[in-house]
């Protein structure tokens, strides 16, 4: 059942089609953000997304896909959401331009390669850097950074900051409780 908010976005975003699609409360879109719900999609308070210079991709592949997004989460243009099985954003997170975040890779490498999606989870207080590449079956950790320009092929524990091809732990960061990431 939609409540009034999302049935107001459903109103202004003309022609797209929403299937089991909850919004807390009316996000902020500016510029081309581009939503393929063929799935589960849930957007939280605050949510913001800026795709002025390059057109924001979020897709949902198909009726198992469920794609949850936390309150207060940023996604700056260019960001390519991909999501077969399972993405969770948690709250508090920023995105960075150019992004891709898939949990399947689309293509087979070989005959005995399989297409299994696996889970994507990025905890909350997580800022990720331009350009950054999000694999299938990554965790990313409560408070944790990735550098601009990293790919995202291991997990990343909480309060550290990654990066590089693949992403290695580069320092830990000192986090105090309940601080949020401006």
């Amino acid at each position: 059942m939609l409540n009034k908010y999302s049935e107001l976005l459903i109103a202004v975003i003309k022609g797209l089609k929403f299937k089991k699609y909850k919004a807390a409360k009316l996000p902020r879109l500016r510029g081309k953000c581009k939503i393929n719900n063929s799935g589960s999609l849930s957007i939280g308070l605050n949510f913001s997304a800026q795709g002025k210079q390059i057109p924001i991709y979020i897709t949902t592949e198909n009726k198992e896909s469920e794609l949850v997004i936390g309150d207060n989460v940023f996604i700056n243009y260019g960001v390519d959401i991909g999501c077969s099985k399972k993405i969770t954003i948690g709250s508090n997170v920023k995105i960075g331009p150019l992004t891709s975040i898939i949990d399947n890779n689309y293509h087979t490498l070989d005959s005995e390669d399989t297409l299994d999606s696996k889970p994507i989870v990025i905890k909350e207080n997580v800022w990720i850097g331009r350009k950054s590449i999000i694999l299938p079956g990554v965790t990313i950790g409560k408070n944790s950074v990735v550098a601009a320009g990293s790919v995202v092929v291991t997990d990343v524990p909480n309060d550290v900051l990654v990066g590089g091809t693949p992403a290695k732990v580069i320092k830990k960061l000192s986090i105090n409780e309940g601080w949020i990431r401006k």
